[in-house]
């Protein structure tokens, strides 16, 4: 009887290896489309001090690669350029504050999709802007699958065992 529970263990977790083998794994690659040094490791990232010429309105895209569902939350931050939109994945927002975070919805695409940034500088002087980047993947449905099977086999253990009585005599 023990080889036959040893048996199902081993069947039970190469199983478990297979569906967890299936999931995607995220690859997200931030191109620089405006000079700034953009940087992004899946989870998160963003840019720094990306410049707007004095009484301009500046438009930059940063193409992103995001290649599973989930949300892109965007967060704008300057003291002096105002932020007139933001753009991604066939949405525009507009009347924004800076500094709060706004969220997309990521549909997974091997082609990058531009993050398009609209800042306004009213001042005399050019002015740099700074994003915060983070990206909330969905849990795959193999990683669904494999949660609701080890539940299942850990009730079907509980079920299943048997506790030796000791008799005081």
């Amino acid at each position: 009887m023990n080889k036959l529970k040893t048996l199902i263990a081993a069947a039970s977790a190469a199983g478990a290896l297979t569906m967890a083998d299936t999931a995607q794994a995220t690859t997200v690659v931030c191109v620089d489309s405006a000079a700034a040094v953009c940087s992004f490791d899946g989870s998160g990232g963003g840019w720094n001090n990306v410049k707007v010429a004095k009484k301009t309105t500046a438009t930059q895209s940063f193409a992103l690669t995001l290649n599973a569902p989930g949300e892109l939350h965007v967060s704008v931050s300057s003291f002096y350029l105002d932020l007139v939109s933001l753009s991604f994945g066939g949405v525009t927002l507009t009347g924004l504050t800076k500094g709060d975070v706004y969220t997309f919805a990521v549909t997974p695409s091997n082609t990058p999709q531009l993050l398009t940034v609209v800042m306004q500088n009213t001042k005399t002087k050019d002015y740099g802007y700074s994003a915060q980047l983070d990206f909330a993947p969905v849990p795959e449905p193999a990683a669904w699958g494999l949660m609701i099977a080890g539940f299942g086999m850990a009730g079907g253990t509980l079920r299943r065992r048997r506790t030796a009585r000791v008799a005081i005599a």
